[in-house]
């Protein structure tokens, strides 16, 4: 099982959006070249991670700022887990009607 995760840089507000099978690893990980301190926010299980985090990432393309980290606010914080519900759900329902370009 792998699992979209949102980390949060404490000292400028930036979010990391990305998948890992495990997001705390993950974070100690980033953590090392990072040297604001860096907390896990919320981790999300899937099958279809992949497919969840490259779908979030374009719809916040607009508040990019340098690789997977982005600009966002308490809101997207708040709703990060619905937000990856909703698109899995329609994921899947494309999925299943046939939609080629899934």
């Amino acid at each position: 099982m792998k699992y979209v995760y949102l980390i949060q840089s404490l000292e400028d507000s930036r979010y990391k959006i990305g998948v890992s099978k495990n997001p705390q690893k993950r974070m100690k990980q980033l953590q090392t070249g990072n040297s604001s301190e860096l907390k896990l926010i919320e981790s999300y299980p899937s099958e279809l991670a992949y497919q969840i985090e490259k779908t979030l990432q374009r719809r916040y393309s607009y508040l990019k700022r340098e690789g997977e980290w982005f600009e966002m606010s308490i809101s997207h914080e708040v709703n990060f887990l619905k937000e990856c519900q909703q698109t899995e759900e329609t994921i899947s329902i494309l999925k299943k009607s046939g939609n080629v370009f899934i």
